[in-house]
């Protein structure tokens, strides 16, 4: 309970102080920014995770995370931030949204860390692929799939 207090407390503060370097910026541009880096972290992920059989959890964790930091990189670098508040001549990201980079990248990480994942852990999450594939679409479960994931845990 106080891990969550003092979090609660920090993230106020570091959002006080966001809100106060970006005070004369756009409103509706950086709710769009802030939903490019959300998209650039969860969507790959979620894609990747419903339609490919290969996706391991190593995979999208790493590709999760290589979204959110690269778009929040190409963010603060992009015109927006590096130009607007901290006052550079010019960005050193050419482009105002990030999305249109940091998700491919995003992608791409998965795909490869799930390619260079051969855990046990990991051919048991390809194996499951199937029995979860079926549940998302159709929402039935079996005694045997529950058995076949239980398994794969």
């Amino acid at each position: 309970m106080m891990v969550a207090k003092i979090a609660a407390v920090a993230i106020g503060i570091v959002t006080v102080g966001l809100a106060i370097t970006f005070e004369n910026q756009n409103v509706a541009f950086m709710a769009g920014l802030a939903l490019s880096v959300a998209a650039s972290c969860n969507f790959p992920v979620l894609a990747m995770a419903i339609f490919w059989r290969g996706t391991t959890t190593r995979g999208a964790v790493a590709g999760g995370l290589v979204g959110l930091f690269s778009s929040l990189i190409f963010v603060v670098l992009s015109k927006t931030v590096w130009v607007a508040v901290f006052h550079f001549a010019a960005p050193l990201f050419p482009y105002d949204n990030p999305a249109l980079f940091s998700m491919p990248l995003a992608f791409l990480v998965i795909w490869l860390g799930s390619l260079s994942d051969q855990t046990a852990r990991a051919s048991a999450e390809r194996r499951a692929f199937d029995a979860q594939f079926v549940q998302s679409e159709i929402g039935i479960w079996s005694s045997e799939d529950n058995k076949a994931l239980a398994g794969a845990a």
